[in-house]
């Protein structure tokens, strides 16, 4: 039997982050990786919002659709990655259970700290970017 995707990341490294949404986070030389596990219909929808790291990401399992300022939109599967530039307004769905790694670079502080905080949403919340 083939171990899914969401297996790669140990039960106990995953905290709540909102209904339906499941995240570890690991900070990094320049660099923070999240493993996201998003759970609809619970994890709702990410806010077009924009940041200004650059992200990178792969779905390893699932599918999410990508939507952005433009009102464009692209799904992506298992397998995909993508990128979203500095200041690049962008959002999300999730049509079934997705697993997605981002990557954030530089560092998404903001991210660090509310993981390592424990810190939990009723929803899907842009965290503020420190400083911004």
């Amino acid at each position: 039997m083939e171990t899914p995707y969401a297996a790669l990341v140990a039960p106990e490294r995953l905290a709540e982050f909102a209904p339906g949404i499941s995240w570890s986070v690991l900070p990094g030389d320049g660099m923070t990786l999240v493993y996201w596990v998003f759970e609809p219909p619970h994890c709702g929808d990410v806010p077009l919002h924009q940041h200004t790291v650059a992200q990178g990401g792969v779905i390893l399992e699932g599918s999410i659709t990508m939507r952005y300022a433009d009102g464009s939109e692209r799904t992506l599967r298992a397998g995909d990655v993508y990128t979203v530039g500095s200041n690049v307004p962008h959002g999300a769905t999730f049509p079934e259970r997705c697993v997605v790694v981002d990557v954030f670079t530089p560092n998404r502080v903001e991210y660090e700290e509310r993981f390592a905080a424990g810190t939990r949403a009723d929803s899907f919340v842009v965290v503020p970017e420190r400083g911004a």
